[in-house]
Parts: C-alpha cells; sequence; structure tokens
C-alpha cells in the first residue's frame, strides 16, 4: 500500500509542477497583451490631445479671422490696400492680414483676411475672402 501512495504523489506532484509552468506562461502573455495595449491606448490619447490643441487654434483663428474683418464688413467698404497687425493678450502668437484689391471699374473690391500662426513649427493659415464696396 506504501508503494501505491508514493506512486500516487509522485503523479501529483508532476502533476502540479507541468500546471505551475503553464500558469507561468500564461501571465507572461498576459503582461505581454496588456503592455501592448496601454501602450497603444496611450498613444491614441496623444494623438487625441494634439488632434484637440490643432482644432481649438483653428477655432479660435476662425473667431479672430471674423474679428479682424467685422470693421470694414460693418462699414461696407474698404480702401483698395494692405492692412495686417497682431493680437494682443492670450492671442498674441496669432496676426492677421487683409488683401483688398480693386475689381475693374466695378467699385467693389475683392478682400482677402487671413489670421496666421505657427504650431509644432509649422505655420497655419485661415482665410476668408469676400467682397465690400470700394470706399
Amino acid at each position: 500500500m506504501q508503494g501505491k501512495r508514493e506512486k500516487f504523489q509522485g503523479k501529483r506532484f508532476q502533476h502540479l509542477s507541468s500546471q505551475n509552468g503553464f500558469l507561468l506562461l500564461e501571465t507572461l502573455l498576459a503582461i505581454v497583451f496588456l503592455t501592448v495595449g496601454l501602450t497603444t491606448v496611450l498613444r491614441s490619447y496623444g494623438s487625441s490631445l494634439t488632434s484637440l490643441g490643432v482644432t481649438a487654434d483653428y477655432t479660435k483663428a476662425m473667431v479672430l479671422l471674423e474679428q479682424s474683418l467685422w470693421p470694414y464688413e460693418s462699414k461696407g467698404s474698404i480702401i483698395p490696400g494692405n492692412y495686417n497687425g497682431k493680437f494682443s493678450g492670450e492671442d498674441k502668437e496669432f496676426s492677421w492680414e487683409i488683401e483688398a484689391r480693386e475689381i475693374a471699374d466695378l467699385g467693389v473690391c475683392e478682400t482677402r483676411a487671413s489670421v496666421f500662426w505657427v504650431r509644432r513649427g509649422k505655420t497655419r493659415e485661415v482665410s476668408v475672402t469676400t467682397y465690400l464696396k470700394r470706399e
């Protein structure tokens, strides 16, 4: 009887040791998958933040564009020429330019308004073209 018990315990230990090895492999694979998953999530989070910043800049530029063009639109006329400047305060990284060109003898100026700024070393621009009466 003693011999059977030893054989049984030996098989039991073999079974447990091979099962422990399998658990170790499962654990290592789980860690690898989690690492890859977390890396992907963190990269996409960083990309999302960058996109959010670019979108905020374009939105702000559109508001500033309207602000720079409004004095001429409210008056309804413009003198042909080039006008430019920089915004102040928290918008100091943005600058604007308005170019008004007279179109033949129609008494109308093609007016192009632009707002410029630099983000990540690249100059960005938002522009709109409208037609105003020549002053």
